[in-house]
């Protein structure tokens, strides 16, 4: 549930709970401490009473004046406000004198003090409160002791008034606390707020979103990092979008090669082989009725010319659909069968190199993935490099296979028209599907440098 509240009431409830422990824990030491400084202060004040009237009341013993003994303590009792009662007792326990109006209480003779102690203080707790009873011997205790009850009163009224303005006071912070906590919670919350919202607007898809920074404290880092965040998932999503636009048209271009593929093989078969074929029947017809022996040789060498010329044509067409090379003698034997084709048809001069893999059978899969990234490379080089020579290196080491393909031709602006090669796309594809890396590397005037690096799967079988 605490995970619930808002983080404003968590902080102006650690702010006002801050401030009542403080208020009550300092209001607890004041009371303690003015207590007993109020109790120290009463037992010297009765004490000092006792001795004073001590010495005072000896004449009037010795004189036998009882009548200006009493009016002496009457008066001492009106000139001091916290004296509530004073009282002479005779060593016989006679109350010689007192200020009490209507009776003296028998039980204050009950309180006994240790007269061999001089000037002794006791607490005594009145229907008036707390009083501090003093006695002090006169002449020693020769002719009496001096009672004296210092009413705590006022020092309590005193301090129940320093303990009212320490409430009121820590009532007073705690409302000062609730608004500076108030405001300091604007101040905390308010970027956090925006961030939420920001962070919200951002799960929902929106990456564009960005959070104002107000402060350059960890609350203002904070938000900077979270723009690099929303920042870089921008760039991702936009490269996301730009990878499955250029997928997307990848895949038209496959779907339409192969129907163009399709077609030509169809049309080759219709145009080629079928009149051939329509060619053959005719010759065939044509001996059938025929008797001479020099125009069925003419005839029969024409059908042997038709029938290599055609068979020549089907094999070119499987070829190009899949060199049978590939399958009988490997990646090797099928690698320098194409550069030596592609060097004949587009006068590009091949420099091909192959380590580690002569007596090496990888598996068909891998072969032929790193058969049609070269082909779709060296297609690359003849459509758009304007090179005369490239080189190639393909080798094994320690269990993957790294390709290099270099030509010397114009180059191109990799900025502005990498995204736009589709046979670099899908070289790209093809690496990363075999869990490889793929990286291509090239400046307007400089030539072009592809290299990839693919993890070998080794077949058990040797090659043919």
């Amino acid at each position: 549930m605490a995970d619930a509240v808002p983080l404003n009431l968590k902080i102006i409830g650690m702010v006002v709970g801050t401030a009542i422990l403080i208020g009550t824990f300092t209001t607890l030491q004041v009371y303690r401490a003015m207590e007993q400084e109020s109790y120290r202060q009463l037992r010297e004040m009765s004490r000092s009473i006792a001795r004073e009237l001590a010495a005072r009341s000896q004449d009037y013993i010795l004189l036998n004046d009882m009548f200006g003994l009493t009016r002496m303590l009457k008066d001492a009792v009106r000139n001091l406000p916290d004296l509530r009662y004073a009282f002479i007792v005779s060593p016989n326990k006679e109350v010689l004198a007192h200020t009490f109006e209507g009776g003296f209480p028998l039980d204050l003779l009950r309180v006994e003090h240790d007269a061999q102690a001089g000037v002794g203080t006791k607490m005594l707790q009145t229907n008036e409160g707390l009083v501090l009873d003093s006695s002090a011997p006169i002449l020693n205790g020769d002719i009496g002791v001096v009672r004296v009850g210092v009413s705590g009163k006022g020092s309590e009224d005193a301090i129940t008034r320093l303990i009212k303005a320490l409430v009121f006071t820590t009532l007073g912070v705690i409302v000062l606390g609730i608004a500076f906590s108030g405001l300091l919670t604007w101040v905390i919350t308010r970027p956090v707020m925006i961030l939420l919202n920001a962070t919200r607007i951002l799960t929902e898809g929106d990456f564009s979103v960005r959070a104002q920074k107000n402060s350059g404290d960890e609350i203002g880092q904070l938000t900077s990092a979270f723009n690099q965040m929303a920042a870089k998932l921008e760039m991702a999503e936009r490269e996301r979008l730009e990878r499955e636009g250029i997928r997307e048209e990848l895949l038209q271009k496959i779907i339409t090669a192969q129907e163009e593929e399709r077609k030509r093989i169809a049309r080759e078969l219709h145009d080629q082989v079928a009149q051939s074929l329509a060619s053959l029947m005719l010759e065939l017809k044509y001996l059938e009725q025929t008797q001479e022996r020099r125009l069925i040789t003419e005839s029969i060498k024409r059908l042997r010319a038709t029938l290599v010329s055609e068979l020549e044509s089907i094999h070119n067409i499987a070829v190009e659909l899949r060199p049978s090379v590939l399958d009988d003698m490997g990646i090797t034997a099928a690698l320098e069968m194409y550069a030596d084709k592609f060097m004949a048809k587009y006068g590009i001069k091949v420099e091909l190199y192959i380590y580690g893999l002569k007596d090496i059978r990888l598996e068909s899969y891998i072969e032929t993935s790193l058969y049609r990234i070269v082909q779709e490379a060296l297609t690359n080089v003849a459509r758009h490099s304007k090179a005369d020579a490239v080189t190639v290196i393909i080798e094994l080491i320690n269990g993957e296979i790294r390709g290099i393909l270099e030509d010397n031709g114009v180059g191109f602006d990799m900025v502005a028209k990498t995204r736009n090669r589709l046979g670099i796309y899908g070289m790209e594809e093809r690496t990363k599907l075999l869990g490889g890396e793929f990286k291509v590397e090239s400046e307007p005037g400089q030539g072009t440098m592809v290299t990839f690096t693919i993890p070998a799967g080794v077949s058990s079988e040797s090659p043919r």
